[in-house]
């Protein structure tokens, strides 16, 4: 007879040990529900994290490319290992065949000349950064002018800058009123030396710009390219020290897609009018800031949810260890009339795995609940933001949205069920080494 019931356990062990392990449940409704509650909270927040990285860091990139740098950028080679401090003498001539080459084939492309000085008001004067452009060209590769909150933009030939809005909070000025440009030009004489030119340019403020990157919202200055030219301005005389380039055609609401936009292609079209201290990079390489910035959040966040992750998987371990220990006469019972350690492993790594999945599908279905408010309204940090000012690394203004990453929410759920699963198998595996005897006997 005994035989038989051991025979009985193990034909029908396949189809009923889902339905003992589901119904265990209910026997450690607390432990069960306090369980459920971590791997659920877990799960919400890996997907509301994961979700709100992915989406500020497309937001940025998208306005990154359409706001400040373009896809493809040409440097002067010594400028760019020097970027941080911005060498106005490492620049270059001859831009003007290059961006007319990109144009004829199929790119928009602009001249610019980039430097620092201050900018004087009636009120105060402040450390700033200038940025010279070819007015139409740019136009057609970056989009902040269409963001001119207050007056317009600027026009060629006049002495004019259109300002960041924090700039011009910090300034107190409004379009029309007058103000002074503070800088030094570095120029090399003929035998190679740096000499220093202090510079005072008269600007009026032809509008302010509030665009959706908060790099042009800070402390930049944007200038004609023509005025800086002569000895009223930089005595550039035809250089630049960079040119900005996006491939024609390109929906701003795109990422630049680097199979159309990379850097081969632009050296294919240009690479006989590069001299050897000019290099092509893309825009990745020109905002290091940006990605230093996400991989510390991503690499935070990563460690947080790990750590609630694991909080959630010893809970579940501790639940099981409990439960075990209460059914360890239990054990010894089914053990003797003939079920396997194996098929009590099964049973536990069942139970277990039940309330991963509940917690899981719970963490998966008000994690998708909170995305769908956060991909289309999201939540507003203007207030927050002002008070850190608008370069913290990330190009998101104002509100800050989710984006929809479906493989993290499968993923999620599918870890979270089978993680719990495995959770179980210590403390069981631990309780079946004691004998029939022990466990019958046990109290």
């Amino acid at each position: 007879m005994k035989r038989q019931s051991g025979q009985f356990l193990k034909g029908s062990s396949r189809v009923n040990l889902f339905v003992i392990a589901f119904r265990n449940l209910s026997r450690h409704k607390v432990k069960s529900i306090i369980t459920v509650t971590a791997v659920a909270v877990g799960v919400t927040l890996y997907i509301f994290m994961d979700a709100w990285l992915l989406g500020m860091n497309i937001d940025s990139q998208r306005n990154i490319i359409n706001f400040e740098t373009g896809s493809i950028k040409i440097y002067n080679k010594a400028f760019f290992e020097k970027k941080d401090e911005i060498p106005t003498y490492e620049n270059f001539k001859g831009a003007g065949k290059i961006v007319k080459r990109l144009q004829d084939n199929g790119w928009n492309a602009a001249e610019r000349v980039v430097f620092t000085g201050s900018l004087i008001s009636p009120e105060q004067e402040i450390p700033a950064e200038f940025i010279g452009i070819d007015i139409k060209n740019e136009q057609s590769v970056l989009y902040y002018q269409n963001f001119v909150d207050k007056g317009r933009f600027i026009q060629n030939g006049e002495y004019e800058i259109l300002i960041g809005s924090r700039l011009a909070r910090n300034l107190k000025v409004l379009p029309g009123d007058r103000v002074r440009l503070n800088t030094v030009i570095d120029k090399r004489d003929d035998n190679g030396t740096l000499r220093h030119i202090n510079q005072l340019i008269e600007l009026t403020v032809a509008g302010i710009i509030n665009s959706p990157n908060p790099k042009n919202n800070s402390t930049i200055g944007y200038l004609p390219l023509d005025i800086l030219q002569n000895d009223m301005g930089l005595l550039l005389d035809g250089a630049v020290t960079e040119i900005i380039a996006r491939k024609a055609g390109t929906n701003p609401s795109m990422l630049s897609n680097a199979r159309y936009e990379n850097k081969k292609i632009v050296y294919d079209i240009i690479g006989d009018l590069l001299t050897d201290e000019l290099m092509i990079i893309n825009w990745q390489e020109d905002v290091p800031d940006f990605f230093a910035a996400y991989q510390g959040d991503n690499v935070s966040t990563r460690v947080m949810i790990f750590v609630l992750f694991l909080l959630a998987f010893l809970g579940i371990a501790n639940t099981m260890l409990m439960a075990v220990l209460e059914r360890t006469k239990e054990i010894g019972m089914m053990r003797s009339m003939g079920m396997t350690d194996f098929s009590l492993l099964r049973l536990f790594f069942y139970e277990a795995g039940f309330i991963g999945l509940i917690g899981s599908g719970i963490g998966m279905l008000i994690g998708v609940l909170i995305n769908i408010y956060m991909v289309n309204v999201g939540i507003d940090y203007t207030e927050i933001l002002n008070s850190f000012g608008d370069d913290y690394g990330y190009r998101v203004v104002g509100s800050f949205k989710s984006a929809w990453n479906y493989s993290t929410i499968f993923y999620s759920v599918l870890c979270g069920t089978i993680i719990s699963a495995f959770t179980a198998l210590p403390p069981v595996y631990r309780t079946l080494k004691t004998s029939i005897i022990d466990s019958l006997r046990f109290e």
